[in-house]
C-alpha cells in the first residue's frame, strides 16, 4: 500500500521539478541568451543545490531546450485557443487569433525571447539549425490555414492563396513584436488595431 501511494507523489514531485527547471531555463535564456545559458546559471535561477538535478530530469541539453519550446509554444497556443473558441465566424476567429497572439507576446516577453533564441541557435550534430525560423512559421500556417479556408468557404473571405496569406499574417505579427519592444514602441492595443485592420482589408470579399 505504501508503494502504491508513494508512486503518484514521486511522479507529481518529478513533474513539478521538471517544470521548475524549464521555467528557470526560460528566464535565463531571456536574460543572457542561448549561448550563455549554462546548467550552473539554470541551477542558481531555480534554487537547486546541484546541476546534477538538471541532468537527472533531462537526459541532455537538447532535451531541455526542446521542452522549453514545448512549454513556451504550448502556453501561447492554450491562450490563443481559448479566445478563438469563443468565436462562431471565420472572421471572428481570425481576428481573435491575431489579438490573442499579440496580447500573449506582450504579456510573456521572456517566453518570446526563449522561443527565438532556441529556434535560431540550437544546432544538430552536423552543425545546422535544429529548429530554425521555419518552426514558428509552419506552426502559424497550420493554425491559420483552416480559418482562412473556412472563411473562403463561407463567403466571408475573397479567393487567395491560403498559405501565402497565412505567411503574410505571420510576418505582420513578427513586425508587431518589433514595434512593441524596440523604441519608439507601439502599445499592444495599437498593434492589434493595425494588424487586424489590414488583415480585414486583405481578406474580405469585395461588395
Amino acid at each position: 500500500m505504501r508503494v502504491t501511494e508513494g508512486a503518484p507523489s514521486r511522479s507529481l514531485a518529478a513533474t513539478a521539478r521538471r517544470a521548475q527547471i524549464v521555467e528557470a531555463t526560460i528566464a535565463v535564456i531571456a536574460e543572457v541568451g542561448y549561448a550563455q545559458t549554462t546548467y550552473s546559471r539554470i541551477a542558481r535561477q531555480a534554487g537547486l543545490s546541484s546541476t546534477r538535478l538538471i541532468s537527472y530530469h533531462f537526459g541532455s541539453r537538447d532535451e531541455l531546450m526542446e521542452q522549453v519550446l514545448v512549454e513556451a509554444g504550448g502556453s501561447a497556443e492554450r491562450a490563443i485557443a481559448e479566445r478563438v473558441r469563443a468565436e462562431s465566424t471565420a472572421t471572428g476567429r481570425l481576428h481573435a487569433r491575431i489579438e490573442a497572439q499579440l496580447r500573449w507576446i506582450a504579456a510573456y516577453p521572456s517566453y518570446v525571447r526563449a522561443l527565438y533564441e532556441v529556434s535560431m541557435n540550437a544546432r544538430d550534430d552536423a552543425g545546422g539549425q535544429r529548429y530554425g525560423p521555419e518552426l514558428t512559421a509552419e506552426a502559424n500556417v497550420h493554425e491559420l490555414g483552416p480559418i482562412l479556408t473556412d472563411g473562403q468557404g463561407s463567403g466571408e473571405f475573397r479567393e487567395f492563396d491560403v498559405r501565402l496569406m497565412a505567411l503574410t499574417i505571420k510576418s505582420g505579427i513578427d513586425a508587431a513584436i518589433s514595434r512593441m519592444f524596440v523604441p519608439p514602441v507601439l502599445t499592444v492595443e495599437e498593434c492589434v488595431r493595425e494588424i487586424t485592420t489590414w488583415v480585414e482589408l486583405a481578406t474580405r470579399r469585395a461588395p
